[in-house]
């Protein structure tokens, strides 16, 4: 497996571009028939940067990098002639009668249509962060298969349609993503939840279950919605698949605690410092959350709706502190 080639794939937009968000905006009116009240989604922090500077801080063993994004867009500072990144259009991958699109989850179903990726590949957002040396065994294990954290609901009623509906637009789609897969093979796998972290795939797995004609319908209907909505599935129906399909490895992840019940914290750091010492770190406000995230091998700074823009400029702060250096991809 040392020898293997693993690429890492980015979803990026800026939310700023004036083009794009008169694209969104009148997508969104004709949609939905108001105005978009979802900026959070969309809006670029400048993680991005510090992002691609972990990696290559951190992982250099990647093989190249392919950033998905559409209406021409691409950062300022990218240096793009660096052989190891490309810049991958949407019209490169998604069919013309879904574009524009606006819908993360219609993106992520055609990664795989990506000229050139991987067999094994891990994907990330601008918001996730390398924080350690990690060596392709955190993703992959010797014999190819994935390693995947998981996270657990807090609450998991046994009527479905009940939980569906008490629960936000994103659990919706885990759970959905989870029961199309109950009706193909009668396995349930509602235990778990994505852990907000780089998650690693196989294209060839990923293209053999997009292919399943129960889950090809969902996804080819689902693929032309401009917008994310709570009927979809998503990516997660590719990593619950490898567990099926004997290619991957579920392990929980749980990320060291923080915070004023300090001893609390203390204890349950303490009992779980095998798992937590490879477990990503999940948060919206990273001075808050400072000293769990340096010790975490990865972290995401999730841009939550309430962010201020104080919080925010903490965030970027945190951030440049914690990779000052510029990378071989910058220019």
């Amino acid at each position: 497996m040392p020898h293997d080639k693993i690429d890492i794939v980015y979803l990026w937009v800026d939310g700023s571009d004036k083009k794009w968000r008169k694209a969104k905006d009148i997508w969104y009116k004709k949609v939905f028939s108001k105005k978009a009240t979802d900026q959070h989604y969309f809006r670029d922090n400048g993680e991005f940067l510090y992002s691609l500077r972990s990696v290559a801080k951190y992982a250099n063993w990647v093989n190249h990098i392919y950033i998905i994004t559409g209406f021409n867009q691409k950062p300022k500072w990218l240096n793009t002639k660096n052989p190891r990144i490309t810049i991958v259009p949407h019209e490169q991958i998604i069919p013309k009668n879904a574009l524009p699109t606006f819908n993360s989850n219609s993106i992520d179903m055609c990664i795989p249509n990506i000229p050139g990726l991987s067999e094994k590949f891990i994907l990330m957002n601008d918001d996730t962060f390398f924080n350690k040396h990690l060596s392709p065994s955190f993703f992959f294990d010797r014999h190819g298969h994935t390693r995947v954290r998981f996270g657990i609901y807090n609450k998991h009623p046994k009527d479905i349609n009940h939980w569906l509906a008490e629960s936000d637009e994103y659990t919706q789609t885990l759970i959905r993503s989870a029961k199309i897969l109950e009706d193909v093979f009668g396995k349930t796998f509602y235990f778990c939840r994505p852990s907000h972290g780089i998650d690693p795939y196989l294209k060839s797995s990923w293209i053999e279950c997009a292919n399943i004609p129960t889950i090809k319908k969902q996804i080819q209907k689902q693929i032309k919605n401009k917008f994310r909505t709570a009927t979809e599935i998503q990516r997660w129906t590719f990593n619950l698949y490898d567990y099926i399909s004997g290619r991957a490895h579920f392990t929980r992840s749980r990320a060291y605690k923080c915070g004023k019940h300090k001893i609390l914290y203390f204890i349950y750091n303490i009992l779980h410092w095998g798992i937590a010492r490879k477990s990503n770190f999940f948060c919206s406000n990273a001075m808050y959350s400072r000293k769990a995230i340096i010790k975490s091998p990865i972290f995401c700074i999730n841009d939550a709706p309430n962010n201020t823009p104080e919080i925010l400029k903490n965030n970027i702060n945190f951030l440049k502190t914690r990779f000052p250096n510029k990378c071989e991809f910058e220019k």
